[in-house]
């Protein structure tokens, strides 16, 4: 009897074992993943800047002004006024200056058949600018080139959701970063120029 109650003790014993050796595969942990998420990804080490709201007009505006070799951008919309203080309008006259002292500028603006007042906005603001030699191309109508980004000098980059207008500039509830990396702005030239043009 006290043999049988053994044996029986021992394989209850290992049945135990095995059940906790294989729990973790049979009922899986619910505990939330704490792995990183960019752990598998390539990222590239960078110094950044929030620039939210009116933050971003004056740190464009002195980027723009000490370009030394070139200037790459893409907007969805450029809207102008004529009033001295508004905002658009002067970081057009820095991409011109800029333009004059031959750093080389290249922007690529929207062109839509839905949105004619964007198209015709951005079509005044690229007459201004071709006749300083700043290059401008527009996107394919086939698509929406909603990013708002620029690269200054192959290495300053302001990516985010400021267009040039003067209620982006003031009053929207808006959100760019300043990144400092010669190795992103090489990728965000790129997605840049990747962009298609309309014929």
């Amino acid at each position: 009897m006290r043999l049988r109650q053994w044996v029986l003790s021992i394989v209850l014993f290992l049945i135990s074992v095995v059940f906790l050796l294989f729990s973790r595969s049979l009922f899986p942990s619910r505990a939330p993943d704490r792995t990183d998420p960019l752990s598998g990804l390539s990222t590239t080490e960078c110094r950044a800047l929030v620039l939210p709201n009116k933050d971003y007009y004056p740190y464009l505006k002195r980027y723009f002004q000490n370009a030394q070799s070139s200037i790459v951008g893409t907007v969805y919309l450029v809207k102008t006024a004529d009033y001295p203080d508004n905002e658009p309008a002067d970081l057009l006259r820095e991409l011109i200056a800029a333009s004059k002292r031959n750093v080389r500028v290249d922007l690529v603006l929207e062109r839509t058949h839905e949105m004619k007042d964007i198209s015709a906005s951005n079509e005044d603001a690229a007459r201004t600018l071709e006749k300083a030699g700043v290059h401008i191309r527009f996107d394919s109508l086939d698509m929406a080139t909603h990013a708002k980004t620029f690269v200054i000098d192959g290495r300053y980059c302001f990516v985010g959701s400021h267009n040039l207008t003067h209620a982006a500039m003031t009053r929207n509830a808006e959100l760019s970063v300043f990144i400092d990396s010669p190795e992103i702005a090489r990728k965000v030239t790129a997605f840049i120029r990747e962009i298609p043009s309309s014929k």
